[in-house]
């Protein structure tokens, strides 16, 4: 080696040390000489369980000894390291199970774990498999892979029915469709879903539900599961749709006291269908109705709108007159929450993690698998949002 090697620590010197002394000492190649070492190591523990369990040193002749040992049987085992072929210990009378390994174990949890975050994150079950492949020479099948996806059941069954304790403030409400295959055929699905914001600004998706469709009866039955399991509503002080009628029937059922924000970018699409394609600019100064620093000020940038626009577009006048007040229903709240609390684009921005997650899927065979992917998108979002609360402002503005 050169002087100035031996002094260095530049990348390529070391990669050429380390090469020089893989060639030197081990003789072979260093990936394969882990695995080994890694089967020795399993085997040896193994053969030292076994010999445990017999209570008697190997070929010794003693009253003690419960069993006789019976060779060996061979296992794969799938390893960060690659595929291992072990050779299992075994007794005579079949009593004797190993520790070590779990009974039908062929991969390592890590391995489990990596599959199913995989899954998770939009690969389909048959690439995974393939994915997985490329790093520890064991490509599983499409079926293992939703084998491996279904410890999520008891999360999302837990998830269902855990304790609303939480004192919501804000709750936002909407629907996303997915497509679910059932009984030969692929049909549409509506999941609803409940967006809450607690008192001290955390935030989360509180729940969801599969539905037919979105109707009075479906989203009442949601809802009053909500209520039954703690979401009594003493605390709220706004809840934002995006107008579905049988939405607001359910909630003047449920919480009727409660202050009805509408979604302004629902209600200016309502608005573009109603326009003309010379009209671009009635639809752009609507949008100044909300952007303003007190509710009074909003009221009169809609008389001024209304007054320019009465008369060549009626139509879509009326569509925002006939739903101001909701419309302008955030600005009873603190001034810090307006952006977020004026749409429902905080919980659309959740269906788009849904789009992207199912877009590889034709559709949900099951309705399991609908709702373990659901469960994996909005726990995800979730956690994200723990580390990001809105502020916590308790004054109105």
């Amino acid at each position: 080696m050169r002087a100035s090697e031996a002094l260095t620590f530049e990348p390529a010197a070391c990669w050429r040390r380390l090469q020089q002394a893989k060639h030197e000492f081990f003789f072979e190649d260093l990936d394969q000489l882990m695995k080994d070492r890694h089967r020795q190591f399993l085997e040896d523990l193994m053969g030292y369980e076994r010999q445990c369990f017999l209570n008697v040193q190997p070929y010794e002749r003693a009253a003690c000894r419960v069993d006789q040992a019976n060779g060996f049987y061979q296992r794969q085992l799938t390893t960060r390291l690659g595929v291992l072929a072990l050779a299992v210990p075994r007794t005579r009378s079949g009593c004797f199970h190993t520790q070590v390994l779990a009974r039908y174990q062929r991969r390592e949890p890590i391995i489990n774990e990596a599959l199913k975050r995989v899954f998770l994150l939009g690969v389909s079950t048959r690439q995974t498999g393939y994915a997985l492949a490329t790093l520890v020479e064991d490509a599983v099948s499409a079926a293992t892979v939703s084998a491996v996806s279904k410890v999520l059941d008891t999360s999302v069954w837990s998830f269902h029915r855990r304790r609303l304790a939480e004192p919501y403030r804000y709750l936002i409400l909407d629907g996303v469709s997915v497509r679910l295959r059932l009984v030969g055929c692929v049909q549409r699905r509506m999941v609803l879903c409940a967006y809450g914001v607690t008192r001290e600004g955390k935030r989360e998706l509180i729940d969801f539900q599969l539905a037919k469709a979105e109707g009075e009866d479906t989203w009442y039955g949601f809802l009053w599961t909500l209520w039954s399991r703690g979401l009594r509503g003493e605390f709220l002080e706004l809840i934002v749709t995006d107008g579905q009628a049988g939405l607001i029937k359910a909630l003047g059922r449920l919480w009727p006291a409660v202050v009805h924000q509408r979604c302004w970018a629902h209600k200016l699409r309502n608005l573009e269908n109603k326009l003309k394609a010379s009209q671009r600019s009635c639809l752009e100064e609507a949008k100044l109705i909300y952007q303003t620093a007190h509710r009074t000020e909003a009221i009169r940038r809609f008389r001024h709108w209304k007054a320019r626009w009465q008369c060549s577009a009626p139509k879509a006048v009326a569509c925002v007159e006939q739903d101001l007040g909701e419309l302008l229903a955030f600005f009873e709240c603190p001034e810090v929450h307006w952006k977020r609390l004026r749409t429902t684009n905080v919980i659309e921005r959740l269906f788009v993690e849904v789009r992207r997650r199912i877009r590889t899927m034709c559709a949900f065979t099951t309705r399991s698998s609908c709702e373990r992917i659901l469960f994996s998108v909005f726990d995800r979002m979730n956690q994200h949002w723990s580390r990001h609360p809105l502020p916590a402002s308790t004054h109105n503005s």
